[in-house]
C-alpha cells in the first residue's frame, strides 16, 4: 500500500499549468512536480500535499487541481483516501483508460471527482460506453483538433481542452472550431497599431509608471496624482488598512502611508491598484502579473540585491501590453523607465532580467532552464510558492 499521508519534501519543486477559457480566466491548474525530463505527473505526492500543505494549496488559488492518473493511482486513491474529491480533475491517458475499473471511477465521482481523457497519440480509442459516460473533459494537442477527425469522435457534453497553444494563429483557429479551453504559452498580446492617444482610463496607470521611472519623485507628486482618481485613492487606503499589513492604527492619508511603508512600496502598491483599475482583461492575467512581479522581488531579496522594487516593477511591466491591450513598443518609449527595467523586459539583461526570466521559466514549467539559471533551484521554488500566496 502506498503511504498517502507522507508530507511533500520541502525541496521538491512544484509548478502549475493553467487551463484557461477563451477569455483567459483560469478554470483549473494542472499541478506538476519536477524531476528528470520536462514534465512529470505529480502523483502520488501531490494528492496529499494539495490537502495538507498550505504552500501547495495556495498554488491552486481556489481552482480545481488537474492531475494525470493511471489505473494504479485511481485504485490507491479510491482505497486509501477517505475525503471529498471535489477539487480534483483526474485525467486518464486514453490508451490506458481501459485498465481502470469503472466501479472505482463511479465511486470517486460520487465523492466529487471529475474524470477526463488525455489523448497524445492518434484518435480516441475504443472504450466502453460505461467508461465514456463517466468522462466530462478531454485534452489533446492543438493539432489533433485542427485535423477535425477528433472533433467528430468527441461527446458534445465534454469540455475540450487544447494543449500546446503557443501562438495567436493556433488560438484563433481553435476558437473557430469551438474549442474554448486551452493550455499553452500564448497570451493575448495586442497587435502593433498606431495609437494616437492613450485611452483615458489607462492614463493614471501610465502616469504612475512615469513617476516610477523618476528616482527623485517626491511624495507630493505621487499624492497629487493619486487624489485625481478618488477610486484609486480609496482602494489604496483600504488595502493599506487591510489585515495584510495589520497596522496598529488606521492610516488615513498618503503621508501616513509613506511613514509606515516607505516610498518604494507605496509607489509599487499604487501601480498595482492603478493597473487593476485600468485593465479590462481577465483578473487571472493580472494575478499572473502580480505573481511574476512578486517572484522577481523575492529572488532579489534572497540574493541581497538592492532596490527590490525595481525587480517587482519589472515583473509587472513585462505584462503591461497584455494588461492594457497596448503594444509594448508603443508603451515603453513613452515611459522614462530605468535602463535596468527596460533591458530586463526587452532583453532579459542584468540581474533584473535574470530574475524575470527565472519567473517565466516557472510559468512555463521548464525545469531544465530553471536548473541552468543562476538561481538555486530550491531557492527559486520557495520564491515561486511564496509569490503564489
Amino acid at each position: 500500500m502506498a503511504d498517502f499521508s507522507v508530507k511533500i519534501r520541502s525541496e521538491t519543486p512544484f509548478a502549475r499549468i493553467p487551463v484557461c477559457d477563451s477569455e483567459f480566466n483560469v478554470i483549473a491548474y494542472e499541478l506538476m512536480v519536477g524531476g528528470t525530463g520536462q514534465y512529470q505527473p505529480a502523483l502520488p505526492e501531490i494528492i496529499s500535499a494539495t490537502l495538507t500543505d498550505p504552500r501547495i494549496h495556495d498554488l491552486l488559488n481556489h481552482r480545481p487541481a488537474l492531475l494525470l492518473a493511471d489505473a494504479e493511482a485511481v485504485r490507491l486513491i479510491y482505497s486509501e483516501l477517505r475525503f471529498p474529491m471535489n477539487q480534483f480533475w483526474l485525467m486518464l491517458e486514453s490508451r490506458q483508460a481501459i485498465r481502470v475499473d469503472p466501479f472505482l471511477i463511479k465511486g470517486l465521482k460520487k465523492r466529487g471527482a471529475h474524470f477526463g481523457l488525455s489523448i497524445n497519440h492518434g484518435d480516441l480509442p475504443d472504450l466502453s460506453d460505461e467508461l465514456l459516460s463517466s468522462i466530462s473533459f478531454i485534452r489533446a494537442p492543438s493539432e489533433h483538433y485542427l485535423r477535425r477527425n477528433l472533433n467528430l469522435q468527441v461527446d458534445g457534453s465534454w469540455r475540450c481542452i487544447a494543449s500546446e497553444v503557443d501562438s495567436e494563429k493556433l488560438y484563433t483557429q481553435l476558437r473557430e472550431q469551438g474549442i474554448n479551453s486551452i493550455q499553452g504559452r500564448y497570451l493575448p498580446k495586442p497587435e502593433t497599431t498606431d495609437i494616437k492617444q492613450f485611452p483615458s482610463n489607462k492614463l493614471i496607470a501610465l502616469e504612475i509608471l512615469n513617476l516610477l521611472g523618476d528616482v527623485n519623485v517626491s511624495l507630493e507628486d505621487l499624492e497629487n496624482l493619486i487624489v485625481q482618481d478618488l477610486q484609486l485613492y480609496y482602494k489604496l487606503l483600504r488595502f493599506i488598512n487591510s489585515a495584510y499589513y495589520n497596522f496598529n492604527r488606521k492610516i488615513s492619508n498618503i503621508k501616513e502611508a509613506l511613514i509606515y511603508l516607505g516610498l518604494n512600496s507605496l509607489r509599487s502598491i499604487s501601480l498595482v491598484i492603478a493597473l487593476s483599475e485600468s485593465t479590462t482583461r481577465s483578473p487571472d492575467l493580472f494575478y499572473l502579473a502580480l505573481t511574476r512581479a512578486r517572484m522577481c522581488e523575492l529572488l532579489a531579496k534572497s540574493h541581497g540585491w538592492p532596490n527590490e522594487s525595481i525587480f517587482f516593477n519589472a515583473g509587472l511591466i513585462s505584462l503591461l501590453d497584455v494588461l492594457l491591450d497596448i503594444p509594448m513598443d508603443t508603451i515603453l518609449p513613452e515611459l522614462p523607465l530605468s535602463a535596468a527595467i527596460k533591458d530586463a523586459v526587452l532583453k532579459f539583461e542584468g540581474r533584473t532580467g535574470a530574475a524575470l526570466q527565472c519567473a517565466i521559466y516557472y510559468e512555463h514549467v521548464d525545469w531544465q532552464k530553471i536548473e541552468d539559471s543562476q538561481f538555486d533551484k530550491d531557492l527559486a521554488h520557495s520564491a515561486y510558492l511564496e509569490a503564489s500566496r
